[in-house]
């Protein structure tokens, strides 16, 4: 029996996620299945399953659904934002930074990050940690950036857009020019996803967690009931291991890759495993919780784990390994392609 097989054989409360293209940039996270984006859909079933993909969308609702959101803004890298929900204007749970060519993620946590952002997504520039807008070596630091009076077709924002520029407007017809106070903000948490080493183990990232170690890693492993487009793609799978201080490794999270071009692939997260690491970390008073739910014979509500501040790191990291992952197959793919046209360039021009 292989690893997954024996992780939902001996667990029973697994939350199943389908992690999908939304447009260009973004990524939907949801319990539901979208016939429309499976492998292999066939377009003359469209209209007899719509009805059903619409009342599933309608009754995600925010508690169950994640989106990652990718702002848009020329000459600029602002982070992704994680939200609860099924749509780029959920409740904004972390920032997500990345490096160059992958080598580090940076997941910030803040209490009034709903207040921090604009309905860009990004932060805002009077919310900026420094004067200077620089967040150096400090990793709760936040970048800001300022709305320019122009925006280029593509760009996230465009109504707040065009509100801020008729404001500007007015204020300077009133001759009254006003510069909103600076009112510096930070994250409350920040935890960095590493490349734990590109040469020796180029699918293995580790961070640590209220003394927990954390690490994803490459995995041939899937669930014998998984579709044909796991067999295909044998090494773009992931899991997710935990080992607290005192205690055994456990699998948390298993990622299988899908061939879908509209699907990056099926997340699972073992809930079993996450109530064990809080009850051991004690978060939020969740064991307590736990504690009298299991004592007076009640199901733990499963909101409750969702809230907790490792069940959002798990499903973070998670979202930066599988597009990570994917802009990395991308970008060999891109390579790969440039050199064989180079090549039939070089060939047809020796004839």
């Amino acid at each position: 029996m292989s690893t997954i097989e024996e992780a939902l054989a001996s667990r029973n409360r697994v939350s199943e996620y389908h992690v999908y293209h939304e447009g260009m940039d973004h990524v939907a996270i949801t319990p539901f299945l979208d016939p429309t984006k499976e492998w292999g859909y066939n377009r003359r079933r469209r209209n007899s399953q719509i009805e059903d993909r619409t009342y599933h969308q309608r009754e995600c609702g925010d508690s169950n659904s994640y989106f990652l959101h990718k702002p848009s803004l020329l000459f600029r890298d602002p982070p992704r934002t994680l939200r609860r929900g099924n749509c780029k204007n959920g409740t904004p749970l972390c920032l997500i930074n990345n490096k160059a060519f992958w080598r580090e993620w940076s997941i910030q946590f803040s209490s009034n990050l709903e207040d921090i952002l604009d309905p860009r997504g990004i932060v805002k520039w009077e919310h900026r940690s420094k004067p200077n807008n620089e967040t150096g070596k400090n990793d709760y630091a936040l970048k800001g950036h300022k709305v320019r009076t122009w925006r280029v077709w593509g760009e996230s924002g465009g109504e707040y857009h065009r509100r801020v520029n008729a404001r500007r407007k007015a204020v300077r017809e009133e001759g009254i020019e006003k510069t909103p106070a600076h009112e510096p903000a930070f994250a409350d948490e920040s935890v960095k996803l590493k490349w734990t080493s590109p040469m020796r183990n180029a699918r293995r990232y580790h961070f640590e967690y209220a003394g927990i170690r954390f690490w994803w890693e490459g995995t041939r492993d899937f669930h014998a009931m998984d579709n044909i487009s796991a067999k295909l793609m044998p090494l773009n799978h992931l899991k997710l291991i935990a080992q607290p201080t005192h205690g055994e490794k456990m699998l948390v999270a298993h990622y299988v890759s899908d061939f879908s071009s509209k699907k990056f692939g099926k997340l699972l997260v073992f809930d079993s495993a996450v109530t064990r690491l809080l009850e051991d970390t004690c978060e939020n008073g969740f064991a307590t919780r736990q504690a009298v739910a299991h004592k007076l014979g009640e199901t733990p509500q499963e909101s409750d784990l969702k809230a907790t501040r490792i069940h959002e790191l798990i499903m973070a990291t998670a979202m930066c390994m599988i597009v990570g992952e994917w802009e990395k197959r991308m970008a060999i793919w891109s390579i790969m392609m440039l050199i064989v046209t180079i090549g039939n360039g070089m060939n047809i021009a020796n004839i």
